[in-house]
């Protein structure tokens, strides 16, 4: 991933965003395949004087205590949409050919829902006709809550909260279910975001069934399991990992939370845990946590494993297989030899990946690299970040309007099929065809992001990885992915670079 920065703030520009701590502005970094001088007329559909077109950026920038957060380098990839995007046509608001430039406006919620909440009101006052949101379930609950109430689209580059997963027709249409005006979760009610809200991530149940279903295809003799999870798990991880396990023929046993809060649980706390959910004698394990907790859980595991005065151990515990729906990629390597070799003989997990092969991450990483040469972005945020804008940006130009309702009709059409294929880096052709009236169906950097009708992205990658010797993680294996699309060469728009 690319190093955070010491110390990060925010500058505002008129057309794109910059972040203060840049050597120089990216702009002036453009690659010279966007450089169209040479090309006769091609910026006729772009008029950088018009009124900017704004969206806004709720962006994960800084911790509570003003440190850098891990998420904040994501922000090139707003960088690199919003250069893009005004390096070609713009983006489109009226009946014309012509579009405006786009400019993004970026606020800080410094990893906290308060924050949060404020800079998207923010944001609103300021013009924003659609809010992205980048962080977790903390910050994006009360952004897309605030956005959505206000009538403008909000655009998650997050898996976040599940809360967020809106009503579908038939949930509309029965009156058994309620139809909550704010984010919920759970059977006979959902809601009503109005098509407002969109996700270019899968959800934390979908990454819960894949992990569920993944456990009972690779280990089909071992059917009892037991789950941990994380208390503050607001992604129901822990629910799409009972229902397919149980739905493929498994039983589960046994489940218990954990805290991941402040201190978070402790190895003495998870020994007690692990006592508990194993007392039925499960033969695999299935969770959710985060790499500091998992080196705990695991150093746990152990400690009881060796205790000879554990009498009354369950006969499958040493032979344990774990298999985790999470984001758990680190170094382990300063764990002991003893919780190493757990880690790597009985650990797999599961989490959100890409296909590094696909015609549209390749396009996507090239235009990326013009601009940032050295970028090595290894995580999925930067992709989805890039398609979060340029999905909101498409639907605005789809529109010809700026009303978010509007706008919101529009979020589905320009993401899904039927429609020309459209991928990174060929916003002059999505322009050109929409200004015609022509559907459109863009592709992602981060795989398929097809919207179901809840708003949620499918045809995402799953990643299988594996513990290595050395404390690493390797990514082993695709699944649960659509096939790549065809990013089609249109000779009028890649003769011009783009």
């Amino acid at each position: 991933m690319l190093a955070p920065r010491t110390r990060i703030t925010v500058c505002l520009c008129s057309l794109t965003l910059v972040a203060c701590a840049e050597p120089s502005d990216p702009a002036a970094r453009v690659a010279p395949s966007f450089d169209r001088g040479g090309v006769p007329g091609w910026r006729k559909c772009f008029d950088a004087t018009a009124t900017p077109v704004t969206i806004g950026a709720n962006w994960t920038l800084t911790n509570a205590d003003g440190s850098p957060n891990t998420f904040a380098p994501t922000l090139e990839a707003l960088q690199v949409a919003g250069l893009e995007i005004n390096s070609t046509c713009g983006v489109r608001v009226g009946s014309g050919e012509v579009g405006s430039p786009l400019a993004v406006l970026v606020r800080d919620n410094r990893s906290t829902a308060t924050l949060s909440l404020a800079v998207t009101r923010e944001l609103i006052a300021a013009g924003a006709v659609g809010v992205l949101g980048g962080g977790g379930s903390v910050t994006g609950v009360p952004a897309a809550q605030e956005a959505v109430g206000s009538n403008v689209p909000f655009g998650a580059n997050q898996t976040s909260a599940d809360v967020l997963s809106g009503c579908t027709a038939a949930e509309l249409a029965d009156p058994a279910v309620i139809k909550s005006p704010t984010p919920v979760y759970g059977p006979g009610t959902c809601w009503n975001h109005g098509g407002l809200f969109f996700r270019t991530r899968d959800t934390g149940y979908r990454l819960g069934q894949l992990g569920g279903r993944y456990a009972r295809e690779t280990y089909p003799a071992l059917t009892a399991a037991a789950i941990v999870y994380r208390d503050d798990d607001t992604r129901p991880t822990k629910d799409g990992l009972r229902d397919e396990f149980v739905r493929l023929g498994g039983a589960v046993l046994a489940e218990a939370g954990h805290i991941v809060a402040g201190a978070g649980t402790s190895v003495a706390q998870f020994k007690t845990l692990l006592q508990t959910i194993t007392v039925g004698n499960p033969s695999i394990l299935l969770g959710s946590t985060n790499p500091t907790h998992l080196r705990r859980f695991i150093q746990a595991y152990v400690e009881l494993r060796d205790d000879p005065a554990w009498t009354a151990k369950p006969s499958n515990f040493n032979t344990l297989q774990f298999v985790w729906s999470a984001t758990l990629v680190d170094n382990y390597s300063n764990v002991s030899p003893a919780v190493l070799a757990v880690l790597v003989n009985q650990n797999t997990f599961t989490t959100s990946a890409w296909d590094p092969d696909s015609p549209a991450f390749q396009r996507w990483l090239a235009l990326y690299r013009s601009y940032y040469p050295n970028a090595q972005p290894n995580s999925l945020f930067y992709m989805s970040a890039y398609d979060a804008a340029i999905v909101m940006a498409l639907a605005v130009t789809a529109a010809g309007t700026t009303d978010g309702p509007a706008v919101a009709a529009k979020i589905r059409e320009v993401a899904n099929p039927p429609g020309v294929v459209v991928c990174p880096g060929q916003w002059r052709k999505a322009f050109r065809f929409l200004a015609q009236g022509k559907d459109i169906n863009y592709e992602g950097a981060s795989g398929l992001v097809d919207l179901d009708e809840r708003g949620n992205a499918t045809g995402i990658a799953f990643g299988i990885y594996k513990f290595q010797s050395d404390g690493s993680t390797s990514l082993v294996s695709l699944f649960g992915a659509g096939p790549p699309p065809a990013c089609e060469v249109d000779d009028e728009d890649e003769g011009a670079g783009g």
